[in-house]
């Protein structure tokens, strides 16, 4: 039976999707490109076209199917300067609604509430809607993949079937992990079947309806897979072969697993604001609340009806009591208390785990399904409450049974192979999913077990151990939340707005250096040296500070002094199609685009070693500039140490990157150890 949707129930909907939209669109001004994958993507609004070809490497870094679209926006009238991070604006906003859909269909109505909540306020999905990157757009499309086979499978639909393997094979092409769509589909389906679908389903119905979705997914993929090997022998370098060894080269296995989990305990963490906490408490209280107040009204035409089989109408009338809906206001307000104190991500991994339990241990939701589809209304034990509209309405669209073996494949294999690779904070996107939808299920499970033992109408008499044991559960969990608000301190405020320009604003400044040197009249600080190669923040902890920083800068307040200010970037300092120099970076691809837009000719290089520019076979001022993403290259400081005579130092530009970006340089291990590292710098050479 499809579900009814009330008028409540979307206006709670469209009320949460308005305020995430809100998060994740609003203060565009302050977004700029600063993480160096942004910048590869990015590159295809302005490389593409100067240089005849894509970026070089891309195809390593993601397959085609963002970088085009930012294209294809950029030469929309209008959108040039926030093209980049549209994709994931506008997808991002639409995983509010597709984790609402997918809930609701997963675990039913409660569910679907608290997770539209849940999404629209998240700090950490907010911030990576915001940014000109894979990994949301590719979550979107790997959720959409599962929810629709999931549908697939509960009504037997190959046509379905074959739809989800279109969206997996969508995602596959956003991102190259986006075939984790079919590995979800086909381990959660195989757990299912083997627990309980083998008495509904035989394995030759099951081998034809996943078969479906691979082959959709692969032929949908197998375009670009025929394109690399061709397009990578054009750019001298190996087939697929390249591509599967640089993500290679970002996976160490077991090997220190649980500090890469811990790391990513802390981005989450750090990440964390007050959004997090009022996300759950409005969830659970528009859930409760809704739940509550349908089921009521329920109750209410039912005892305004005739008698049927002699049924208290009284008794009918008194079923949900008041108790219930306190209970749920109260457990909304507790979690978010709890959330404020361990982190949102913490207390939802914790109801996740416990939700995934309780739903194979106490079926509630299955019986609720079951209802549903056999619209059986009858009571579940003699003098119990029966069913009513309300409950048939809220039940899942899924088989909570399917839908609990799909999430424990979701969640244990990304729980498993995220922390194999490098700490990125980006990668635990599709873990953080797993656990929204775990712990929608399992705050739903308990609210359904809740109304049904309020159902059955026990009357039994509570003993007096058990209203001892009750109140010291209940001056247990008062304990608890004491303990949290002592130790949680001020709330933190949101990051989702923080001001990404500074990469920008120190790019234009070098645009600005760069020309009045060609010009001679940029006075330099130290022109007689090249810096040395100490004199560059290390990323790793291993490495020594910089003497600079020892010697010159004591605190951070100092070091923030030498922040670049905030530059006009509306109007370009200089022509592009009239040339009177050209800036080199090295790794510092957002930078290049930044100098771009400035006006200055601009290209990517991959050693120090590369000859002057030239122009009418005459030489022109070339520059080179270094960033802290030069030293994440595998013998770039062994290069720069035999070739560093060939510069001569122009000046410094700090800058301060954004958390996001800053934890993709550091560890949270060395931020917490070395303050000094959120002020970065780029430094400008000149070539002698």
């Amino acid at each position: 039976m499809p579900p009814r949707y009330s008028k409540q129930e979307l206006l709670l909907v469209g009320m949460a999707l308005l305020l995430g939209v809100a998060f994740r669109g609003l203060h565009a001004d302050q977004l700029a490109i600063e993480h160096f994958d942004e910048g590869v993507y990015a590159s295809s609004t302005w490389y593409d076209s100067q240089a005849g070809q894509p970026w070089p490497m891309r195809h390593l870094y993601a397959p085609p199917l963002l970088p085009k679209t930012i294209q294809i926006l950029s030469a929309i009238p209008g959108l040039s300067s926030v093209a980049p991070f549209l994709p994931s604006m506008v997808l991002g906003s639409l995983t509010i609604l597709l984790l609402w859909w997918l809930g609701r269909s997963m675990f039913g109505q409660s569910a679907g509430l608290l997770l539209v909540y849940v999404v629209g306020l998240s700090d950490f999905h907010i911030l990576f809607s915001r940014m000109a990157m894979t990994d949301v757009p590719a979550l979107f499309w790997i959720s959409v993949a599962v929810g629709i086979g999931m549908k697939g499978l509960q009504s037997r639909s190959v046509r379905t079937m074959a739809l989800a393997g279109l969206c997996a094979g969508i995602a596959w092409w956003t991102k190259y992990t986006g075939w984790l769509a079919l590995a979800i589909l086909l381990s959660g389906t195989g757990f299912w079947w083997i627990l309980t679908g083998r008495r509904e389903m035989s394995a030759v119905q099951l081998v034809k309806l996943l078969g479906s979705t691979v082959a959709v997914a692969v032929l949908v993929w197998l375009p670009w897979y025929l394109m690399l090997p061709w397009y990578l022998v054009l750019n001298d370098v190996g087939g697929y072969a390249a591509v599967a060894a640089n993500h290679k080269a970002y996976l160490i296995g077991f090997s220190g697993w649980q500090d890469r989990l811990a790391d990513h305990m802390l981005y989450h963490f750090r990440f964390d604001s007050w959004l997090g906490p009022a996300s759950i408490g409005l969830g659970l209280l528009a859930a409760g609340t809704r739940r509550w107040m349908e089921l009521k009204r329920s109750t209410w035409n039912a005892s305004s009806a005739p008698a049927a089989g002699g049924r208290n109408h009284a008794a009918v009338a008194a079923f949900p009591s008041p108790a219930i809906l306190v209970r749920f206001v109260v457990a909304a307000i507790v979690l978010a208390v709890v959330a404020a104190g361990i982190g949102s991500a913490g207390l939802l991994t914790c109801l996740a785990i416990g939700g995934i339990a309780g739903m194979f241990l106490w079926p509630a939701l299955h019986e609720l399904h079951r209802r549903s589809v056999s619209d059986d209304r009858s009571p579940a034990v003699a003098r119990a409450a029966p069913y009513y509209n309300a409950d048939l309405n809220s039940a899942a669209s899924i088989d909570p049974a399917l839908s609990s073996c799909i999430l424990v494949a979701w969640f244990s294999g990304m729980l498993l192979t995220t922390p194999m690779y490098y700490p990125f904070p980006r990668l635990a996107l599709p873990l953080l999913a797993s656990i929204w939808l775990a712990a929608a299920g399992g705050v739903t499970w308990w609210m359904e077990a809740t109304i049904n033992v309020a159902r059955r109408g026990d009357a039994v008499a509570v003993t007096r151990q058990q209203a001892v044991m009750k109140r010291l559960v209940m001056g247990m969990v008062l304990i608890a939340v004491a303990i949290t608000v002592t130790g949680a301190g001020e709330l933190r405020r949101p990051l989702v707005w923080q001001n990404r320009t500074s990469l920008r604003d120190a790019s234009w400044h070098i645009a600005s250096a760069v020309l009045q040197d060609v010009d001679g009249k940029y006075e330099r600080i130290n022109p007689q040296i090249a810096v040395p190669s100490n004199t560059i923040i290390s990323p790793n902890p291993q490495d020594d500070i910089s003497d600079e920083y020892d010697a010159d800068a004591t605190s951070l307040d100092l070091l923030e002094q030498k922040v670049v200010s905030p530059f006009d970037t509306t109007v370009p300092l200089a022509d592009v199609s009239q040339p009177t120099c050209v800036v080199y970076a090295y790794g510092e691809p957002g930078v290049l685009g930044h100098l771009f837009a400035a006006g200055l000719n601009v290209g990517p290089v991959q050693d120090v070693g590369f000859p002057a520019a030239s122009l009418d076979r005459e030489e022109i001022p070339t520059y080179l500039i270094v960033g802290p993403n030069a030293l994440r290259t595998p013998g770039m400081l062994n290069d720069w140490a035999d070739k560093q005579y060939r510069f001569q130092h122009v000046a410094d530009f700090h800058f301060i990157p954004s958390e996001v970006v800053l934890y993709n340089l550091f560890s949270a291990e060395w931020v917490g150890q070395h303050p000094e590292c959120r002020v970065q710098k780029l430094e400008l050479y000149r070539l002698k």
